[in-house]
């Protein structure tokens, strides 16, 4: 079920010797349910400016802390880099919608 690894990614910003900002990721690897989004859901996103893509379903909460970005690969494809349009908490279970790409 919660059978595809994907990858929170928390943005850490740094400086290089130089003094200038530089941006790495930790990646923290968690097990999720991958669905799609619903032609209801999809309609309604749209209408205000989103386009969801990918729902990404985790068995426990706790393990998302807020990250905005989820790299996944898909099976035989490419990386991608998801951003988070919204959660849903449901039980215990949350539900990540994301659309492709970095803001």
């Amino acid at each position: 079920m919660y059978d595809e690894a994907i990858y929170l990614l928390k943005e850490i910003e740094t400086t290089d010797e130089y003094g200038d900002a530089e941006k790495t990721y930790e990646e923290t690897q968690i097990h999720a349910q991958i669905k799609s989004i619903s032609q209801t859901e999809f309609y309604q996103a749209q209408a205000v400016g989103f386009k969801p893509e990918i729902k990404f379903v985790i068995a426990d909460f706790y393990d998302y802390q807020g990250q905005q970005l989820i790299k996944y690969t898909p099976y035989g494809q490419e990386e991608q880099i998801y951003t988070v349009i919204r959660t849903y908490r449901q039980d215990t279970t949350l539900e990540i919608v994301c659309r492709k790409g970095i803001e």
